[in-house]
This record gives C-alpha cells, sequence and structure tokens, in this order.
C-alpha cells in the first residue's frame, strides 16, 4: 500500500516515514498536482493531507477533487488544533476527508497506523460490509469481515479459517447451513464487491483496481466479473457499481430463487 502525503514540515514527514515504516510506503509531495498525479495513477491507498501545501495554497480544492473523482481512496487530514485552523479543518470535513491526523498526538507509531487502517476500513470493506450483512446469517458476517478487510492480499478459505479459529470444513458447513456460495466463491464476490465500489470511482481504471485487489490482470478481473455476474466493468460501472453487483449476488441466492 502507498500512503501518499502531503505535508509542509519536513519534521512532520519524518515522524509520519517512520511511524508507518514497515506497513506502508510513504511517498511525500511538495506539490498539490504531485499528490494529484499519485491518486490518479490508481495505487494510493491513503492521502494525508495538510491544510495547507508548502507553497501555502489551501489545499480543500484538492481534496474535493479526490472525493468526485476517486470516491473510495481515504483522504485524512494532517492538522494541529488551533483557534487559526479550525475553520480549515471544518471546511476539510465538509469537502469529506475521512479522519484527522493531530500533530504530534496521531503522527507517532501505533496512533498513526491506526488512523490510516481506520481511514481505509471507512472507505472500502465497512460500506460494502454494511451492504452484504443484511442478506446473511451473523454467523457468517465474520468470515465476511475478513474476507473484505483481506481482500487486497488475495485471502484463501485456508486463510480465513485460520483467522476465525475454525476447521476449514466448519467453515463449508457453516455457509451450506446457510445456503449460501461456497467460501472460495464468497471471497470472489467480496473481491468483486469491493472492484465494483471502485468501479463508481469515474476516474479509475479496470487495471488499476485488478491491480490494487491483487488480480493477475485486468483480463482476469473482467473475467472473474463475467463469470459471477454475467456483466463487464463498463455495464457494471454504468449501473450503480456495489448496487449492481449486490443485485446479481442476490440472485445467487438459494433462498432467493
Amino acid at each position: 500500500m502507498i500512503v501518499a502525503v502531503l505535508v509542509r514540515e519536513l519534521a512532520a514527514r519524518a515522524r509520519i516515514q517512520d511511524a508507518l515504516r514497515g506497513y506502508a510506503a510513504v511517498r511525500t509531495c511538495d506539490q498539490q498536482d504531485e499528490l494529484l498525479a499519485l491518486v490518479t495513477e490508481g495505487l494510493v491507498g491513503v492521502a494525508v493531507v495538510d491544510l495547507r501545501d508548502r507553497a501555502g495554497a489551501t489545499t480543500l480544492r484538492m481534496v474535493r477533487t479526490i472525493r468526485e473523482g476517486f470516491p473510495s481512496v481515504p483522504v485524512v487530514a494532517y492538522c494541529a488544533l488551533s483557534p487559526d485552523s479550525s475553520r480549515e479543518i471544518l471546511a476539510l470535513a465538509r469537502a469529506g476527508v475521512n479522519d484527522l491526523i493531530l500533530r504530534g498526538v496521531d503522527d507517532v507509531g501505533v496512533a498513526l497506523r491506526s488512523v490510516i487502517a481506520t481511514a481505509q476500513e471507512h472507505c472500502g470493506a465497512r460500506h460494502v460490509l454494511e451492504a452484504i450483512a443484511p442478506l446473511v446469517p451473523p454467523s457468517v458476517v465474520p468470515f465476511l469481515r475478513y474476507s473484505l478487510e483481506h481482500a487486497r492480499q488475495a485471502v484463501t478459505v485456508a486463510d480465513a479459517a485460520a483467522a476465525l479459529g475454525v476447521h476449514r470444513k466448519t467453515l463449508v458447513d457453516r455457509l451450506a447451513t446457510a445456503e449460501l456460495p461456497t467460501p472460495s466463491a464468497m471471497i470472489a464476490w467480496c473481491r468483486l464487491t469491493l472492484a465494483a465500489q471502485m468501479l463508481e470511482d469515474p476516474a479509475r481504471s479496470v487495471e488499476q483496481i485488478a491491480l490494487l485487489l491483487d488480480f493477475s490482470s485486468a483480463a482476469s478481473l473482467r473475467n472473474m466479473l463475467k463469470r459471477y455476474t454475467g456483466l463487464s466493468p463498463r455495464e457494471v460501472r454504468e449501473n450503480g457499481g456495489l448496487r449492481c453487483v449486490l443485485h446479481a449476488f442476490r440472485q445467487t441466492l438459494v433462498h432467493d430463487e
């Protein structure tokens, strides 16, 4: 995962890089256009944005541009709480930032990693899980949560079973009792729902999504999408993204036939 950082103070940049070492690749930017270019390339997991860039220009318009073009990319505001900054923080919150990093408080160690993880959850797996959870029994939700949160690592059934502390066969039986597809098929559906959510980003390409979700190629993503939903990425994008794939998923449920 790449964390793109647009922060004015060099000392603050160093603290962020140190806190994320071994957790994420950090790309620091001096100009807003640099950060936007990284986002446009489709590889940014999280953008950390100061209230103003090194030239003193507000980052508000850049945040709005990311929210409009790449709504699944979490944006975290980096700031210090002060009477002078409160108005700018409020403006960024209204523009759609997902979380705040307080300078000297949240920009070190575990605290920063927690903010980054929370921002990602807010934009990705959490939203999808909320949409899927009503369609399945509560006993299956932990499996779906794990599959969604690890979708970028191409999780296996064995991985999920081990993480949940159950035998692989127990997982198979649990889904069969719930009249759901097999665990491997459900993992595929989880990956496809996240892909569908990303397809809602008007500027994000299929190639970028395939890379982010650890597909071997864009063709591999297209083939899986076609096999499970009968639709192409373009058709999913044009028909509501996540909503479209969830509709296809409902059609597969035994108890909905």
